[in-house]
């Protein structure tokens, strides 16, 4: 059996002077990827799983100059998750309570062939930066089974590169910030210049997305 990798392709209706039900291609993301779920997070952002277990973001390029610059998808993030995801859906594991915070926040199921089911949220760049400087802080403190380093573990990675983790957050490392001692919670604390009790209530936050 053949097999062939397949890119990402934003396809729309043509106008009305071209043959009734064509399609034309808008966009295309120009790294093959052995795809293996897609979903579209907003107008121009775009969410796929790939068959190395990797996750990637690309990006349609609406107010680019010319029509070469417009037709080409950016990769704006890419993260090794580890698991074969086949399937995406728009939804929450959780009932969200309308007047809280995080039902503000969109959020994508994921499936994988291992039984795993996962949430992806698209958080406010506020909120992404802050647990961002918290993971990495984490990372000091927090050391990986068997000496891999967290990095290393979540580097994207396939046949044609490996690259280290952008523009997404382990969810899974941030929460474990509620299992450390008081001490090192106290230790991660001082660094981020944040009392614990705020970064308590940060994570708890978090958690409640799933």
């Amino acid at each position: 059996m053949k097999c062939t990798r397949i890119e990402i392709h934003i396809l729309a209706p043509q106008g009305l002077q071209h043959e009734e039900g064509a399609i034309e291609e808008r966009a295309r993301d120009y790294n093959a990827n052995w795809m293996t779920a897609v979903e579209i997070l907003d107008d121009d952002i775009y969410l796929g799983a790939e068959n190395n277990f990797n996750l990637f973001t690309v990006r349609k390029n609406s107010d680019a100059a010319t029509d070469e610059e417009r037709g080409k998808l950016e990769v704006v993030g890419e993260y090794h998750l580890g698991e074969f995801v086949n399937l995406f859906r728009h939804g929450s594991l959780v009932m969200r309570l309308p007047d809280s915070e995080s039902s503000q926040i969109p959020t994508v199921i994921f499936g994988t062939v291992n039984g795993v089911i996962g949430v992806i949220a698209s958080l406010p760049q506020e909120q992404y930066q802050f647990l961002e400087k918290l993971q990495i802080n984490l990372v000091k403190v927090i050391k990986g089974v068997g000496g891999l380093s967290h990095e290393q573990w979540r580097s994207f990675s396939n046949e044609r590169k490996t690259v280290d983790a952008k523009n997404f957050l382990d969810g899974d490392l941030i929460e474990s910030f509620l299992d450390l001692s008081r001490n090192r919670m106290e230790e991660i604390a001082t660094a981020m210049a944040v009392p614990v009790e705020e970064l308590c209530k940060r994570v708890e936050e978090m958690t409640r997305l799933h």
